[in-house]
């Protein structure tokens, strides 16, 4: 299969992965034609790019961290919950901030948190992703396709997918990964109070005072957590902490770390370490991830930012390991080649290589003029001469 742009779609296609909306529902299945309109839809849903079956890359298959079942069912349930509170929440959302905290406190607010049932399907639902993540130690293609309409949900579920995969490769216990993906997947639970329309022209045109409105969200996601449950302290202070810094910069209490895993189970000086692994996760995906508003990084560009950022944004020691978990040249990455015969030459990485991560299986489908040429397979674990990058498309 290949990752193709939006743009380079072309109708006769087909599909290698089904497409879904925000509500977990299917809007294209897997194996459909597609048609102008299609693309069209897809277009105007502000979908980026989509999986498309090839003769010549069809045994080239991009594995998911999470199954589509458990993300259809996941989707929609954390859908459900935000529509709630959103419903629930019509009345003071996007006023002062010391306003929302009261509508939240308001018993009446309180006691239909409490009595939803929606909060209470989470549990159920971290226990299938955590049964659904394969065992192994490298992270293959954690993050889905997303629409301009489903940011922050899709960013809750391939953050919770990583953060999950994080710690069961680090094995913790079933009890703690609960609490970890429960507070993953509620983390960002308070942008609910800020209006959408801020995010639409992208982080870099908000105003200073927008900007700081949003550094309000951990705090607010947490009242409203704990207004919902007051004993799920875990779960409620990683929305709270998952942009403190280790160096005390971050918000919203300018907490500090340690850099280290090993702490005492019931340290309050420090930020706790949950939250930590959540760090970690949210960045990695916002770096990954393909936005209306910004393009995602190469794994190797997102390397040697999560890399820049260990000591000062986040747990050093805990970034060492994750690192460890990210592959250079993934199975089913676009590819460049930098040098060698084939030099400009474009294709897709076929079978990646644990043991030496820059020199994968590839197979080039373009040449440097970009026309389709007849497949060219290489081994770079025996071709010393051709050196390749990774590239977002074809």
């Amino acid at each position: 299969m290949l990752k193709l742009p939006i743009d380079l779609l072309q109708p006769g296609m087909v599909l290698a992965k089904p497409v879904m909306n925000s509500r977990g529902s299917i809007l294209l299945r897997q194996g459909v034609t597609l048609s102008d309109e299609y693309i069209l839809n897809l277009q105007r849903r502000g979908f980026p790019s989509a999986y498309i079956s090839d003769g010549d890359t069809d045994d080239v298959i991009v594995e998911d961290l999470l199954s589509n079942e458990v993300r259809r069912h996941t989707q929609a349930t954390l859908s459900r919950i935000f529509d709630f509170v959103k419903h629930l929440s019509a009345d003071f959302a996007n006023m002062h901030v010391d306003t929302i905290v009261a509508g939240i406190r308001d018993t009446g607010v309180v006691n239909a948190l409490r009595s939803y049932n929606g909060f209470n399907q989470l549990d159920e639902i971290v226990s299938s992703i955590i049964d659904d993540l394969a065992p192994g130690g490298i992270i293959t293609n954690p993050t889905s396709i997303r629409s301009h309409a489903d940011t922050i949900l899709s960013h809750s579920i391939d953050m919770t997918t990583v953060a999950l995969f994080f710690g069961k490769n680090m094995r913790m216990k079933f009890r703690d990964l609960k609490r970890l993906g429960v507070g993953c997947l509620l983390h960002d639970i308070g942008k609910i109070f800020i209006n959408p329309a801020v995010f639409k022209n992208g982080p870099t045109h908000l105003s200073p005072t927008i900007q700081l409105r949003i550094k309000e969200h951990p705090r607010l996601g947490y009242e409203l957590l704990r207004a919902r449950s007051p004993n799920a302290v875990i779960s409620n202070h990683i929305a709270l902490e998952h942009h403190e810094r280790q160096d005390g910069r971050g918000y919203p209490r300018r907490m500090y770390g340690t850099n280290t895993i090993d702490r005492p189970r019931f340290d309050r000086q420090n930020i706790l370490l949950l939250a930590e692994i959540a760090a970690i996760a949210d960045i990695y995906d916002l770096l990954s991830a393909e936005k209306p508003a910004q393009q995602a990084l190469s794994p190797r560009k997102i390397i040697n930012t999560l890399r820049h950022l260990s000591g000062t944004f986040l747990n050093k020691e805990l970034v060492d390991i994750f690192l460890d978990m990210i592959p250079v040249l993934p199975t089913g990455t676009n590819i460049i080649a930098k040098t060698g015969r084939f030099g400009g030459y474009r294709g897709v990485v076929v079978r990646g290589n644990k043991k030496y991560p820059d020199r994968p299986l590839v197979r080039l489908l373009y040449n440097e003029h970009t026309d389709r040429i007849i497949p060219i397979e290489i081994d770079l674990a025996h071709d010393k001469t051709t050196t390749v990058e990774a590239i977002l498309h074809q």
